[in-house]
This record gives C-alpha cells, sequence and structure tokens, in this order.
C-alpha cells in the first residue's frame, strides 16, 4: 500500500468515526428525552456525554458499543443519573437509577452471545 492509499484510508477512517458517533449521539439525545418523557422526569443540562466506547459483536460483526450518561431530576431538585448503551447504532440497554427503584432494561437485538 503506497503512503498516500494509506493517508486516504486514515482520514476516510477517521471521517467515518466522526460521522457514527454523531449520528449516535443524537439518536442517544432523543432515546434519553423519551425516557425522561416516559418516567415523567425532567433530563438536565439537555446533553448526554460517551463515556465508554468499546468493541462489541454481532451476528453482522464487530461493531462499536458506546455507553452514554445524562441526568435527570423527579422533582427539579435531586440529580439521577442513568446510561444508555448503543451496540452500533441499535439500542442495546438502559439503565436509571430512579429514586423509587433502579430500573434495568436490556434490549433484545442483534448480539452474539
Amino acid at each position: 500500500m503506497s503512503e498516500g492509499t494509506a493517508i486516504l484510508f486514515l482520514l476516510g477512517s477517521i471521517a467515518w468515526l466522526w460521522h457514527s458517533s454523531r449520528t449516535a449521539h443524537e439518536k442517544v439525545l432523543e432515546i434519553s428525552q423519551a425516557v425522561c418523557r416516559e418516567l415523567k422526569v425532567q433530563r438536565l443540562d439537555d446533553t448526554v456525554a460517551l463515556r465508554r466506547l468499546r468493541l462489541g459483536w454481532t451476528r453482522q460483526g464487530p461493531s462499536l458499543r458506546r455507553v452514554y450518561a445524562f441526568e435527570f431530576s423527579s422533582d427539579g431538585v435531586d440529580r439521577c443519573s442513568g446510561e444508555i448503551a448503543l451496540l452500533g447504532l441499535h439500542l442495546d440497554w438502559i439503565r436509571i437509577d430512579h429514586p423509587q427503584g433502579h430500573y434495568f432494561v436490556d434490549i433484545p437485538s442483534n448480539r452474539v452471545g
């Protein structure tokens, strides 16, 4: 492989990762808003933060597993946390530390194992 081809491959990989990360971030924003609406709580700071980025496996092969964190309030004073995991661009699981109890929803997907 020539040096020019290697540089193009690297730049293409970086562009793909950036685009994929932006798409995942937007999807998690929508999911967290829907979860907060369903639980009748307020999402705080109107944002989510990437906590972990790892390689995961699906039936189609390797994919990125991203875990995002967000905070919400049930009464406008407290701060509770939640996490949403995507495997590729598909919802993998949701964890909510609600004052009335912890919730964990494992989404059946195309994971391996």
